[in-house]
């Protein structure tokens, strides 16, 4: 297949997904060689190994932020989002409409976990949600880490986990 064939079939696929994408657990690699332009990861697997178990859960918080202020979250009883401010992970390929900010907002719902467009930012004086410790607001429950936060739906078990070297949904 040409490439210019290849190019405008990934970028019809892309414009139909629309604005959110859901991704494998990506890492930063330290390398002291530039790495040649590679494509996007998408997520067709959901990554392995994060626990869903919500330790130390205190009250619920339907805002928080992380201890590091990296990371803010808002819940509702079916939903939980995050926005980090600062990341070094490589995240999926940015929608089409999608502005500013892409790859550093993830969703979590009953359907399953995504990055998403950020809309607005999650600003405000959010409180702190120290490491170690969880808040559940509904079906949707948190824990903060030094790793990063986790956010999952506790029916559906879909969530995902953000810090700033390495993001992805399951």
């Amino acid at each position: 297949m040409h490439r210019a064939t290849q190019v405008a079939l990934t970028l019809a696929a892309l414009a139909l997904t629309g604005c959110a994408s859901a991704a494998p657990l990506t890492e930063t690699a330290a390398t002291t060689t530039p790495e040649p332009p590679r494509e996007s990861r998408s997520a067709e697997l959901p990554i392995e190994g994060v626990s869903t178990k919500l330790p130390k859960v205190g009250g619920p918080m339907r805002a928080f932020r992380s201890p590091s202020g990296n990371i803010v979250c808002r819940l509702d009883e079916r939903s939980a989002r995050c926005d980090i401010a600062d990341f070094s992970y490589d995240p999926p390929a940015r929608p089409e409409g999608c502005g500013k900010g892409w790859g550093g907002t993830l969703l979590v719902t009953g359907e399953g976990a995504e990055f998403t467009c950020r809309v607005a930012d999650l600003a405000g004086r959010s409180p702190e949600l120290k490491y170690g410790r969880s808040t559940v607001v509904g079906d949707v429950g948190c824990t903060s880490a030094t790793t990063g936060v986790t956010c999952v739906h506790l029916d559906s078990n879909h969530g995902f986990t953000v810090s700033r070297e390495r993001s992805g949904t399951f």
